[in-house]
């Protein structure tokens, strides 16, 4: 979709933009966003969805659905943090039967990955511009689309932004860890605000908080959206263990001060009325879920809206890279490395026996399907190698305070792409594509319309 300016006297190119995800549409973001007049005064914008995203179909025009219900069920079913090998494999039977439907009814779901999509795009620029060089502002995932394309087409690279980027750190490990970090960063920080909000210490707070997880994991925490009704509440769905830690995770997404009054109402409803409804709401939301389509006592009633953004995020991420399996002994090390850097965040993930299972790879996954599948291409066992030989300087931008994309990616992204680092005092994700920040509006304005060599420099929040 394309926003356009070109019968402009001033009329500068164009300029494609990417929300990220992977499974995030650009074609909605294109939509909802408020772009600066200074620069839309000056270019196309031309939002795209990346091959299996929305509205982008195959040539055959199929598209990446999988079965909405066998996926919900997922999160209801089995158990959120298993205490046993029994356990384990019981959640493997829901997850297997899930993804083996899901090869089966997309047979093509192999060709999503970010070397294809960065061909495609290249495909786009030619088409839409010409023998125009690419401008592209990429958030989250679309700055490794974008560092892709930098990396593969460095003779067609124009102008580019990366806001808050993805690690270009090859060893996976760091990365989980540093991952792990700044959700335990947030999670304190969660809590905290509880404990001040409740009039309690941050002990009796956290205390709180793995009750609530105890109460899950024994299906005593009611919600609107679970498959099962409760015998002693008739009207009400039992919830889950997954969908409280997810919702906890999906509110790094938000706005600190909004993230905290979510928080801060969530654990007052599961205090006050054992009710998580409001955890449900936002996990399922970040998986793709329209919230509100899911009420029902039981999974034939419920009128299911979904969006395919989790399916193509995972299978994105595992076509990929996909690391190789590790030794019993390295998996220890790992789960000491990360209970030392994200001590309450590996407990809530843990069963309350610190069971924790240890060994090789059981159930599948798409790699796995891939690897299995003489015709398919296995996935690289090497994360995706950026750099920039085009001799052009990109624009990196970052916020401090975030923890879906941690800063350090940002830094460690301008060091490697030799470009400057605009560190934005903030903790939202994605801080240009909000396109809210004066600061940071005057410096895409100096990048693509007045043309200048930019500094690294800070914006204010």
């Amino acid at each position: 979709m394309r926003l356009s300016r070109a019968e402009s006297e001033d009329f500068l190119g164009t300029i494609f933009i990417n929300p990220g995800g992977p499974g995030g549409s650009g074609i909605e973001q294109l939509q909802y966003s408020s772009f600066p007049e200074e620069l839309i005064a000056h270019y196309d914008i031309v939002g795209f969805d990346p091959r299996g995203v929305g509205f982008s179909t195959f040539s055959d025009g199929s598209e990446i659905k999988c079965s909405d219900e066998k996926d919900l069920e997922t999160y209801f079913t089995g158990e959120g943090s298993p205490a046993n090998l029994d356990e384990v494999k019981l959640n493997l039977e829901g997850s297997d039967a899930y993804m083996n439907d899901c090869a089966e009814r997309n047979p093509l779901w192999w060709t999503l990955s970010t070397n294809n999509v960065v061909r495609d795009l290249e495909i786009m620029r030619q088409v839409v511009t010409g023998d125009k060089d690419l401008n592209l502002i990429g958030t989250s995932y679309g700055t490794t689309i974008a560092g892709m394309y930098v990396t593969t087409f460095p003779e067609h690279v124009g102008k580019i932004v990366l806001d808050s980027p993805t690690t270009v750190d090859e060893d996976p490990i760091d990365t989980a860890i540093e991952d792990a970090r700044a959700t335990e960063e947030k999670l304190t920080i969660y809590i905290r605000a509880y404990a001040k909000h409740a009039k309690i210490s941050f002990d009796d707070a956290w205390e709180m908080l793995l009750e609530a997880r105890q109460l899950a994991d024994d299906d005593e925490l009611l919600g609107y959206a679970g498959i099962v009704e409760s015998k002693e509440q008739p009207g009400y769905m039992i919830s889950s263990e997954p969908l409280l830690l997810r919702g906890i995770l999906a509110l790094n997404y938000l706005p600190e001060e909004k993230a905290i009054q979510a928080f801060n109402s969530s654990m007052d409803d599961i205090v006050e009325y054992g009710w998580n409804a409001n955890f449900e709401w936002y996990g399922l939301g970040l998986d793709g879920y329209e919230p509100g389509s899911l009420e029902g006592t039981d999974l034939s009633s419920k009128k299911i809206v979904r969006s395919n953004s989790y399916e193509v995020m995972s299978i994105v991420n595992s076509m990929d890279f996909s690391a190789e399996e590790m030794s019993v002994a390295d998996q220890k090390k790992l789960s000491k490395l990360m209970t030392a850097a994200a001590p309450m965040w590996s407990e809530l993930n843990k069963d309350a026996s610190g069971y924790e299972y240890l060994g090789p790879e059981m159930g599948l996954s798409w790699s796995s399907i891939a690897r299995e599948d003489g015709q398919i291409p296995d996935p690289p066992n090497t994360p995706l190698a950026r750099s920039n030989t085009s001799g052009k300087q990109l624009l990196i931008i970052g916020s401090l305070y975030e923890a879906v994309t941690p800063f350090k990616f940002a830094k460690d992204t301008a060091r490697l792409l030799k470009s400057p680092l605009i560190s934005v005092e903030s903790d939202v994700h994605g801080p240009a594509a909000g396109y809210d920040n004066s600061c940071l509006n005057e410096i895409l304005y100096d990048f693509f319309v007045k043309q200048v060599k930019i500094q690294s420099q800070t914006c204010s929040k």
